[in-house]
């Protein structure tokens, strides 16, 4: 997102953008923001929706952390390990798990709102994490269990009030993010 609005910025520095990199669901039938990256697809059918990523999740760790503790057997629930988790993903399950294995048995260190901090607090060693595979390798992390994936992909919706989707500054915001994932 961020080299994309460089590119913006610098083609188009009339445009002003406000970030705002919270987890909470925003409302765009109210106007609260004209632009919206989420990991659910919504429903409204007032919104139009461009699906820009569709990736993998694997299970990550830092080398100094599996120097340290090892790599968790399969089926324990990660008995013994420290768990990373993305917390509206772990707030929201009766039973969480990471690449589909129950955590029951592990003990969660860190649950952060971003997927940065996520992604962060596992290359610091904290303990293990579920993120894109395509984020894991880039961060040079070390793949747990590289034969496993979650069932479900993460999947990244664009998302726009139909209202809003003609207008020029819009527009372009939009197309510069779109070719910026793809």
């Amino acid at each position: 997102v961020i080299p994309a609005l460089k590119q913006l910025h610098i083609t188009h520095s009339d445009i002003r953008v406000v970030l705002n990199s919270t987890s909470e669901i925003v409302n765009l039938s109210k106007r609260e923001t004209d632009i919206a990256l989420r990991n659910q697809r919504p429903e409204n059918p007032d919104l139009i929706l461009r699906k820009l990523a569709e990736w993998p999740m694997g299970l990550f760790a830092s080398a100094q952390y599996i120097e340290k503790h090892g790599e968790p057997e399969p089926g324990t629930g990660f008995e013994g390990h420290d768990l990373v988790m993305y917390e509206p993903y772990w707030r929201d399950r009766g039973h969480p798990r990471l690449v589909d294995e129950s955590i029951k048995q592990g003990r969660v260190v860190v649950a952060a709102n971003t997927s940065m901090m996520v992604r962060r607090s596992i290359k610091e060693g904290l303990g293990i994490g579920e993120i894109p595979i395509e984020m894991g390798i880039r961060d040079g992390l070390q793949r747990v269990w590289p034969d496993r994936v979650r069932a479900k992909s993460y999947d990244v919706w664009m998302v726009t009030h139909k209202d809003l989707r003609h207008t020029a500054r819009i527009r372009f915001v939009i197309e510069h993010l779109a070719q910026a994932f793809a």
